[in-house]
């Protein structure tokens, strides 16, 4: 009885860490300006579900108020390693 107890007690406190998370989405893409062309790899953040339909849409908005296209969504993610993608991103970490 106490094991049951105790696998309710992991699945239960896995599915609140997991819902404190699910609302925070990093989005990886690619994206592109034209004459002259240039191209950059960078990450966003949104505060919605990554299996949100509308991301790809919010994502053009965001990059079209600064010139860029949207070419293509990489990723999606809820957890990143962010020094690391940091260093990689550089000026497009998290910049738009």
């Amino acid at each position: 009885m106490n094991k049951i107890f105790f696998i309710a007690a992991l699945l239960l406190s896995n599915l609140v860490l997991t819902h404190a998370y699910a609302d925070t989405c990093f989005i990886f893409y690619k994206a592109k300006k034209d004459d002259p062309l240039r191209l950059h790899l960078g990450l966003m953040k949104m505060e919605r579900h990554c299996s949100d339909v509308e991301i790809e849409a919010l994502s053009q908005q965001r990059l079209v108020l600064h010139g860029w296209s949207l070419l293509k969504i990489v990723n999606r993610s809820v957890q990143i390693d962010e020094k690391k993608i940091e260093s990689d991103l550089g000026e497009y970490f998290l910049k738009y």
